[in-house]
């Protein structure tokens, strides 16, 4: 009786447990980033833990990182065409296909206020650019939680002190960064920041216009011999979440929703723990090795100055010629996000846990996934 009992039981347990395993889903995620990147490590990786967690295994995010399956410029139509469920969208590698998106992207934002700029961004994407949502469907995805890296900065494999030093260089520069590097005298040059780690290891290049989390993500410790210390703006978002909108539709209401609710944590991780406290870090090892920082002085500020003044016409004039319909609405409400959010911080806080419930409060708990 009782081996009849523990076998009907066992056949019970089995049964049930090929249930949860055809109602569970494992969706491809293609991380054009290098396995070590500190996205892919600091912010993916463990998002995709805590939604299968939230989700009790009903959705298992697969992170195939190092572009084995799309590339930056390739990642928005291989999301878009079910090549790959999802994957890292950045604007100006599409100009034309995501050119809403790249309006905010394009304009580069004052200061060092990473998590302000973060939040302002995603606040753009999501509630003050109707194009941009136009955009994804029209590439057949969905796409939320962007990030914001530290300000960029000029990292360059000479010894550089002045802006003259910067006059002729070829640098890595993307968006906002165009404009200021030829304000600078440099000469812009488009790549992905991996392959500039090659470029500037054969001279090909001399300077990457970035983040300064980039000389461990891309290895440019290696091959830099100088960082400025003077921000050269903060551009963004690229987008984590960019998903082919046949597998969002076709996931439950809960799982749509566990996204959304988790979405803060990823753009937390990405913006707060792989960049902003990651970044001391980073130098403190690199000068270790003999990295030298030229300080901030007003002869680089000044170019940043410049670029404001002439941005905003080169934008808007830039995204008109795209295909955008109303670019002076975007940009007026991202650049009064960005200053709603300074003002929020400093009177909230800026440690991660309040960061974490002010992106849920004033952005996120407004979403709704089956709206996107």
């Amino acid at each position: 009786m009782s081996v009849r009992l523990t076998a009907a039981t066992l056949a019970a347990t089995t049964a049930l447990a090929g249930a949860q395993t055809a109602a569970a889903e494992e969706y491809i995620y293609s991380s054009w980033f290098g396995t070590n990147h500190t996205a892919n490590v600091m912010a993916l990786g463990p998002f995709f833990e805590k939604l299968a967690e939230a989700t009790d295994g009903e959705a298992e995010w697969k992170l195939v990182p190092g572009a084995q399956l799309a590339s930056g410029p390739g990642t928005p139509e291989a999301v878009g065409n079910g090549l790959v469920d999802g994957g890292i969208a950045i604007a100006p590698y599409q100009p034309r296909l995501m050119a809403a998106t790249n309006t905010i992207f394009s304009n580069s934002l004052l200061g060092k206020d990473t998590l302000a700029a973060a939040a302002a961004m995603n606040e753009a994407v999501l509630f003050g650019c109707p194009e941009c949502r136009e955009e994804y469907r029209d590439l057949n995805a969905v796409g939320f939680a962007g990030y914001a890296t530290t300000p960029y900065v000029f990292m360059c494999a000479t010894d550089v002190q002045s802006v003259d030093d910067l006059k002729g260089l070829k640098v890595r520069s993307s968006g906002g960064g165009v404009s200021i590097s030829e304000i600078a005298g440099a000469t812009p040059v488009s790549m992905s920041p991996g392959e500039a780690t090659t470029a500037l290891e054969r001279g090909t290049l001399d300077c990457v216009l970035g983040a300064v989390s980039w000389l461990k993500s891309y290895g440019y410790q290696d091959v830099v011999e100088t960082v400025v210390d003077s921000p050269m703006g903060t551009g963004g978002p690229p987008l984590l979440m960019f998903l082919n909108r046949d597998i969002w539709n076709g996931m439950s209401p809960e799982v749509r929703a566990a996204h959304i609710e988790l979405a803060p944590e990823l753009v937390a991780s990405a913006s707060y723990d792989a960049q902003l406290a990651n970044d001391a870090r980073i130098v403190e090892a690199a000068v270790a090795d003999g990295l030298k920082i030229t300080p901030d002085s007003a002869e680089f500020q000044a170019i940043m100055e410049e670029h404001d003044r002439r941005q905003r016409d080169r934008v808007i004039e830039e995204a008109k010629a795209a295909g955008v319909e109303n670019p002076e609405e975007i940009l007026d409400f991202y650049l009064a996000s960005y200053d709603r959010w300074k003002t929020l911080l400093d009177e909230e806080g800026r440690d991660r846990e309040t960061f974490v419930r002010l992106l849920w409060d004033e952005i996120y708990s407004k979403v709704d996934p089956e709206a996107l």
